[in-house]
């Protein structure tokens, strides 16, 4: 797929809340969020993840290359303090797969309200929007609400070559899923 030229999404409210593209201004705040987010769903209160200098270094470069389908939305409360992303891509890594979720992050607070499957569902839209329409990503196998997260989206656990479930998860038509979210949340 060829690089698409950048067409940002129109801000989503939900609720008290907003969904919108990504800028190059969110770097420092997309960077801390990454870390406390990544601390508190892989790492704990007390250990130490990728440093915030590094996150802002991986995020300037992923800022830079955004696209139509290659984006990152992020999630605001009024005050504009984020408090989660998502990022999907084109990916030619497995024909089989159009796009990639790379990452999806909320703070611990704001989990459990909805709020994780609306951000699939406006990356979802605007992958369709633009051609792609399968997607994979992967997840710790160990994570468990990741696991669940994506099991009630009904990801297909992929096998790899021992007939083992590694964390990739896949959904061969977008357009399911689409339909599949909208019972969650009405768009």
């Amino acid at each position: 797929i060829a690089k698409s030229v950048r067409v940002p999404s129109a801000p989503v409210t939900i609720g008290d809340l907003v969904l919108r593209e990504a800028t190059i201004a969110d770097l420092r705040p997309l960077a801390e969020l990454h870390v406390r987010t990544f601390n508190e769903t892989h790492v704990g209160p007390f250990g130490s993840g990728p440093s915030y200098s590094t996150r802002e270094w991986q995020w300037r470069e992923k800022l830079a290359e955004t696209d139509a389908t290659n984006f990152v939305l992020v999630l605001e409360t009024a005050a504009k303090q984020l408090v989660g992303f998502i990022w999907c891509h084109p990916t030619k890594d497995n024909p089989t797969w159009a796009a990639r979720r790379n990452k999806i992050y909320l703070l611990r607070d704001y989990q459990r309200r909805g709020l994780g499957k609306r951000m699939v569902a406006a990356a979802v839209d605007r992958l369709l929007e633009h051609g792609l329409t399968s997607m994979a990503l992967f997840t710790e196998v160990d994570n468990e609400p990741a696991c669940n997260f994506y099991d009630q989206l009904g990801g297909e656990r992929q096998q790899d070559e021992r007939g083992e479930f590694g964390g990739m998860y896949g959904w061969s038509d977008l357009r399911k899923l689409k339909v599949g979210l909208t019972r969650f949340t009405p768009l």
